[in-house]
């Protein structure tokens, strides 16, 4: 879905501000993403990511944590001299939680630096790797909280699916907060989208192809409620995101980085995928009687949210 088995765009061609990173990569004017390796199971590499993004103020917000090199930790460092210039730590998906102890350790919360995460950070994630309490200062299921950095970034979580306290925890990854930084024109989320940029051996074994780009694969079984409104109002609440927000860069946690048609390809996707959102609309009706109620929806088994994380 949304694209072909071709070469992916490579990063757009710019005056960086700092030509010489080679772990924080610029997107855009004030947009860095950092890929590295994420072992699931300690077998399989699925990557994980972070970003960084400049506020208008000069200052810098991370979005997500990922482990981090002793190079790429430096690049880090002279981009926000030495962290004085980090004021905020956002933490956009439930999953992404092993790296989080490490980089407030590094960066820990003060006055002047902000922790915000989803809902299971904050019950769970409460020491950092020296064993310092971390001070949340926000959850993203506060809306105002989506507000917190705009116009520099707008944030908004998706609908019809489960963000609190996603089950089964084991499988459902499905949403995240997604941000867009305008002045880059980059859009940045984990798991929702999943753009397939290099088709690796594990990737090409279970049918992926790079240049690809589809939603999580639990758009279908526990991604969405299973009511005969949640898999429309996704379509229409990612349709919105498409209207209003003007991206070119999407980034994806797992799989790296659409550059410059990252929007085309996500229009591309939502239209291939509108006609299996719609049937499962019908599916979900017909299963809890015509009205579509909720309170009759099958309820997924909930199970322990030990070892499931992501990233």
């Amino acid at each position: 879905m949304g694209g072909s088995d071709s070469k992916p765009n490579p990063p757009p061609e710019f005056e960086r501000q700092y030509p010489h990173f080679k772990h924080f990569i610029q997107v855009g004017p004030g947009f860095w993403d950092y890929n590295t390796s994420f072992f699931k199971a300690k077998v399989v590499n699925i990557h994980t990511h972070m970003s960084i993004a400049q506020l208008g103020s000069g200052d810098y917000v991370a979005i997500d944590a990922a482990e981090l090199t002793k190079d790429a930790k430096a690049e880090l460092d002279e981009l926000t001299a030495n962290g004085d210039k980090l004021v905020a730590s956002l933490h956009t998906h439930p999953f992404h939680t092993m790296a989080i102890p490490a980089f407030h350790a590094a960066y820990p919360a003060t006055e002047k630096r902000r922790y915000i995460g989803c809902p299971r950070h904050l019950r769970k994630i409460t020491k950092d790797a020296a064993g310092a309490e971390i001070k949340w200062s926000a959850s993203f299921e506060d809306p105002a909280v989506l507000d917190s950095f705009s116009p520099d970034l707008e944030m908004r979580i998706p609908e019809g699916a489960e963000f609190v306290d996603p089950q089964p925890p084991s499988k459902n990854h499905f949403s995240n907060v997604f941000v867009f930084h305008p002045i880059s024109k980059t859009l940045t989320q984990d798991d929702t989208v999943l753009y397939f940029r290099d088709s690796s051996f594990v990737l090409k074994a279970v049918g992926k192809k790079q240049n690809t780009m589809e939603f999580h694969n639990t758009l279908t079984s526990v991604g969405l409620y299973k009511t005969k409104e949640a898999p429309l109002k996704f379509m229409a609440w990612f349709r919105k995101v498409l209207d209003d927000w003007d991206f070119e860069h999407l980034i994806s946690a797992h799989t790296g980085p659409c550059y410059t048609v990252g929007k085309q390809m996500a229009e591309a996707l939502l239209t291939e995928t509108e006609p299996v959102l719609r049937s499962l609309s019908e599916k979900y009706a017909e299963q809890n009687g015509e009205s579509g109620d909720a309170a009759a929806c099958e309820k997924p088994e909930r199970e322990s949210s030990e070892n499931c994380e992501c990233g």
